[in-house]
């Protein structure tokens, strides 16, 4: 039986995937071209169109938070995790699909294929490959500068991998719970510092593996409060709207937040990453009380949330594809519409295929084949 889905966190994380593609859509093809990308209210265009960035943020935060969760529902306290367990776990659900898009990115690139090619003046095939399978490819980037598109939406992976490498070693030193909260604790200390100053003079310096390590650690944070501690329905209500004053805070007034200096050491990723876990504890407790609404307006982005890493890790094939059609064929703006409709649609119906027919599939046959005592 499959575990019950929270659809909140769908929702968020479909969210996060659809403003992903529109900001990369929108570096391609300026959407503010047509007449409604012209009418909408500057703020409400940053929302939508160059909010790509800070999704990837709130991925990071709602993966520490599902990871932890996931965690405590398996082995009921994170010091009895099991660590060939746990890896077989990761291993299943993410290198399935990574290393298909690794032959076909290969394959691209060595057939020419323009939008695919490595400069390798600056590295080389093997090289790249080697980052990605090791979960490096950030510091490449920071090395050589950024890598072609479908490549370069890999460093987030990186930075993920890496922490959950360290994970369950991290529960097994800490004995109790509360001390891997002191333990991860120290990230939010470190990470903004390594944002903002580990690199000062690279445009790529802030993707280095410690620079968002807080925001999956209050995830991490936000699961570990969650099933521990007991906190009134009032208090909860309060907490969410507090963290929804945070989201609305940094992404909806980014020009505030940057003259306010936050952006500068690195504090608007930390209160992002606070929001969203005050509002994954209130979306737990729904969960959990069994109060959860499933919207029907929000179904789209409810299933694009369930097929997020699928989107995420191949929307930039469909992107390439349809900018270069639309570009070459010398369409009317009128077309942008239609354009950033399709890139959706298509980017959807790919994740879905490919979920279906490589992800799950191997997915559990990994899990039944090496995993003895399954939830």
């Amino acid at each position: 039986m499959l575990p019950r889905r929270n659809i909140g966190i769908d929702i968020l994380r479909g969210f996060c995937i659809l403003f992903v593609i529109l900001l990369h859509l929108n570096i391609q093809v300026n959407f503010k071209e047509t007449l409604l990308g012209d009418l909408l209210p500057k703020r409400w265009y940053s929302l939508f169109f160059w909010s790509g960035f800070y999704g990837v943020i709130i991925f990071f935060t709602l993966s520490g938070y599902l990871i932890t969760s996931s965690a405590i529902k398996k082995w009921g306290t994170l010091t009895d995790i099991k660590i060939k367990d746990f890896f077989i776990m990761r291993f299943s659900r993410i290198a399935p699909l990574l290393i298909l898009l690794l032959i076909v990115l290969s394959t691209l690139h060595i057939a020419k294929i323009p939008g695919f090619i490595i400069n390798e003046e600056k590295t080389s095939l093997i090289r790249v490959v080697f980052a990605a399978l090791t979960f490096h490819i950030n510091w490449l980037e920071i090395q050589v500068g950024y890598l072609p598109a479908n490549w370069d939406v890999l460093w987030s992976i990186s930075i993920e991998e890496i922490f959950y490498l360290t994970f369950p070693i991290l529960c097994l030193l800490a004995r109790k719970e509360w001390h891997f909260v002191a333990l991860i604790f120290v990230f939010l200390i470190i990470s903004p510092w390594a944002r903002t100053g580990m690199f000062p003079d690279n445009e790529l310096g802030d993707r280095n593996h410690l620079a968002y390590l807080d925001a999956i650690a209050f995830g991490c944070i936000t699961a570990i409060i969650a099933h521990r501690v007991k906190i009134s329905k009032k208090i909860i209500n309060i907490l969410m709207i507090l963290g929804c004053c945070f989201i609305i805070l940094i992404m909806f007034y980014k020009g505030f937040v940057y003259r306010s200096g936050l952006t500068d050491i690195g504090l608007n990723i930390t209160l992002l990453s606070l929001g969203v876990s005050l509002l994954v504890l209130w979306l737990h407790y729904k969960e959990k009380t069994n109060t959860q609404k499933d919207f029907w307006v929000l179904k789209g982005i409810k299933k694009m949330g369930e097929l997020s890493y699928e989107m995420y890790l191949t929307h930039m094939f469909v992107v390439i594809v349809f900018v270069k059609i639309y570009k070459e064929a010398a369409l009317s703006k009128e077309w942008i519409y239609v354009l950033y409709a399709t890139v959706i649609f298509i980017s959807f119906l790919l994740a879905k295929f490919l979920h279906k027919w490589v992800t799950e599939p191997m997915n559990q046959r990994i899990r039944s084949r090496y995993i003895k005592n399954k939830v």
